[in-house]
């Protein structure tokens, strides 16, 4: 009995408190309905989709896990989510590690390095689609000065996209141009938060640079880290328009990653069912990335 007056009277303050404070709860309103039209009834309508056979009609049919049972027996859609692999590892390897000391170098005290925070922020403002064009004119085997380049190093003819090799190379070179402004900017903004009495400090303990670094710099800014490797990952997972713009996938499929082929399937072949299940596999794969960036980050103390 005693219990359960206090459950009652637990229920009541609670409710209380609500109706105390619903002003605040009323303004956060309007932003979880439109988070619940936009985000999740799409996410459950594809996760429905992907258990239908629909045709152009609009006449669907329940098959079950028969959409991904098909898909995961075809070698093209197993490569798909190798290419998306290697193309994130690629892109992320790449731009993180050096964005970080770049913004490391910019949040020191260099002359003009306003100047240069300017000019990196270009290929960030830059809109995906013209910098993909931009980008397969400069590997163009007739006139781009890349395809120039190594032609003068190496004296061989190069013709960059009909190689599989080297388009995946161009393709990761692409986000990884696209990428690096952000990220500097994102982590020097991290490093510009972090107190300079704890670099002072340091000092005085006679901690190094690397010390410094080790110690304060990076704890620090593992937040930081975190986001922009879940920012960057959930991007170059998702990026259909530029590498279908640079290679349309090709040659053959060896840049066709998981995003491109949900693209052909979807909307070019109208393949729904196909669409909306691919859409699954790479809300997967964020989510698989997720939890290793957390465990990475988790478990990296420098304290």
């Amino acid at each position: 009995m005693e219990r359960s007056r206090k459950q009652e009277s637990s229920r009541k303050g609670g409710l209380y408190i609500l109706w105390e404070y619903k002003l605040p709860y009323l303004f956060l309103l309007p932003s979880v309905i439109l988070l619940i039209f936009f985000l999740a009834a799409p996410l459950v309508s594809g996760i429905y989709m992907s258990f239908q056979k629909i045709s152009l009609r609009g006449i669907s049919e329940f098959v079950g896990f028969r959409n991904y049972r098909l898909l995961l027996g075809e070698g093209r859609f197993r490569n798909n989510l190798l290419f998306s692999v290697l193309y994130v590892a690629g892109n992320v390897g790449l731009s993180v590690p050096l964005a970080y000391a770049a913004a490391l170098l910019i949040t020191g005290k260099l002359r003009g390095i306003q100047f240069f925070r300017a000019i990196f922020l270009i290929p960030f403002i830059v809109t995906p689609v013209v910098s993909a064009i931009l980008f397969r004119s400069m590997v163009n085997p007739s006139f781009g000065p890349i395809t120039a380049l190594l032609e003068m190093i190496t004296g061989k003819h190069y013709i960059i996209l009909a190689d599989s090799t080297l388009a995946m190379l161009t393709i990761i070179g692409h986000s990884f141009w696209r990428s690096f402004s952000f990220i500097m900017l994102f982590l020097a903004a991290g490093i510009a938060t972090i107190p300079t009495e704890l670099y002072e400090a340091g000092k005085v303990d006679g901690a190094g640079a690397w010390a410094r670094f080790s110690h304060i710099t990076f704890p620090l800014t593992k937040i930081h880290l975190t986001i922009v490797l879940l920012i960057i990952t959930m991007w170059t997972l998702q990026d259909a328009e530029t590498v279908y713009a640079l290679t349309q996938g090709g040659p053959g499929y060896s840049t066709e990653v998981t995003a491109v082929r949900l693209f052909k399937d979807a909307f070019i072949n109208f393949n729904l069912s196909y669409g909306a299940t691919i859409g699954v596999f790479l809300l997967m794969m964020s989510a698989v990335f997720m939890i290793f960036y957390f465990k990475l980050m988790g478990g990296a103390e420098h304290y």
